[in-house]
């Protein structure tokens, strides 16, 4: 593993079993392990091997779920004989529905789209449908790729409409 946390650090994350008052979306995930499309949030640790939190195995988010992990489980994890299971070290402490992919996961209110949206392609002029809370679209078309800072809402009945935002 690399960048394994140090004794001091482990023994700063909550017991096993402390925060069982909390919601799963107020849980504090307090480090994140992560190799590929594979991630571990980490909640609480018994002090010796065992890990609680959340996984989302090779980006499944059907069959991600909270549960116990087996820390010298993720210590040995190998892939090619030497890609390994990595702490993030930037990780900044945050609740659980915070956190995108545990959102999109579990299916919390925050992260469903708001509404679906139209976007006038501007390479071949087609109507493209998209999420309201997307980051970028292609056009299936063309396969232009459009960029969310080149919408513009405007309002039409019903909900939001979008169009290309000429430049």
């Amino acid at each position: 593993m690399w960048n394994v946390p140090n004794k001091q650090k482990l023994n700063n994350l909550p017991k096993l079993y402390s925060t069982e008052e909390i919601s799963l979306e107020e849980k504090l995930i307090q480090l994140h392990f992560y190799i590929g499309n594979t991630d571990f949030y980490i909640i609480e640790y018994d002090g010796k091997n065992t890990f609680w939190g959340f996984v989302i195995l090779n980006g499944d988010t059907e069959m991600a779920e909270f549960g116990c992990i087996d820390f010298q489980e993720i210590k040995s994890i190998k892939v090619n004989g030497w890609q390994e299971v990595d702490c993030d070290l930037y990780w900044q402490m945050r609740p659980a529905n915070q956190v995108d992919k545990i959102c999109i996961a579990q299916r919390w209110k925050s992260y469903v789209p708001v509404s679906s949206i139209e976007i006038e392609c501007p390479g071949c002029k087609r109507t493209i449908m998209a999420d309201s809370d997307s980051s970028e679209v292609q056009c299936n078309n063309c396969k232009i790729i459009v960029l969310q800072r080149h919408f513009n809402p405007t309002e039409n009945q019903g909900g939001l409409q979008w169009r290309i935002h000429q430049s």
